[in-house]
């Protein structure tokens, strides 16, 4: 594994570039490197409970630290987009969602919410067995027996499972009326009702997304958009 100059860091983590010359290299895992938080940086410098680099390895090795559901001891793994970070000896609950300006961030999250996250399709194909599979971007595999319903999600739809059991509690179609959040771009962390889908664009430009936020109309390419809601959000977002 490699090291990780701070000049070089993604500059969402919430890290000083001239405190020392290198950071934590996240481990590979279900996020991109410049798209996720390594867990040792959440417990020293996002929440606190450590001063130093060891202090914080000690409590992840202990378990303390769930990352959907599971305990994680890997102080190097990667926490991304949607992912729910609990602390049980202290009952608090964050999510890792995208705020405006700031990038990657935690967000304290209520109990009821710990328990799920949204996953947004990025794949979708035909297994042996005739089963159809679809691909969440954090990496989960999830098989359909159920060809008719494995059928009805399309890619940048967004499935509302439990975690850790992975039990699919909804569905979210990638359709006008629905609330949209922004996750990669210069407009990331923007959320809002989605107004219109243009997919009748000219190549080599890509299919666009204009949302109605409380900062006015956006209009955003649609591979940076995530289905999170109905008419209202289904999780909490930043204020």
């Amino acid at each position: 594994m490699g090291h990780l100059k701070r000049l070089a860091a993604p500059p969402h983590l919430k890290i000083s570039a001239k405190e020392a010359v290198f950071t934590v290299h996240p481990s590979p895992g279900p996020h991109p490197k410049y798209e996720c938080v390594p867990l040792l940086l959440i417990v020293r410098d996002y929440l606190k409970y450590a001063e130093r680099a060891e202090e914080a390895r000690k409590i992840i090795r202990a378990g303390k630290i769930l990352v959907d559901g599971r305990p994680v001891k890997d102080y190097k793994f990667p926490v991304g987009l949607m992912d729910v970070v609990s602390i049980p000896e202290t009952g608090e609950n964050y999510r890792m969602l995208p705020i405006y300006r700031r990038g990657l961030d935690l967000v304290e999250i209520p109990e009821e919410e710990s328990g799920f996250k949204l996953g947004r399709v990025v794949r979708k194909m035909h297994i042996r067995g005739g089963y159809i599979q679809i691909t969440l971007h954090d990496g989960r595999n999830i098989r359909f027996e159920d060809v008719d319903e494995g059928r009805r999600i399309s890619t940048k739809d967004t499935l509302k499972i439990t975690i850790p059991s992975q039990s699919i509690l909804g569905h979210l179609k990638l359709e006008e009326g629905r609330y949209g959040l922004l996750i990669r771009g210069p407009k990331q962390g923007i959320h809002g009702k989605i107004l219109e889908i243009r997919r009748d664009v000219v190549y080599p430009a890509k299919p666009l997304v204009r949302l109605e936020t409380s900062q006015g109309e956006v209009i955003s390419i649609l591979d940076y958009l995530m289905v999170i809601g109905e008419e209202e959000p289904w999780i909490r977002l930043p204020q």
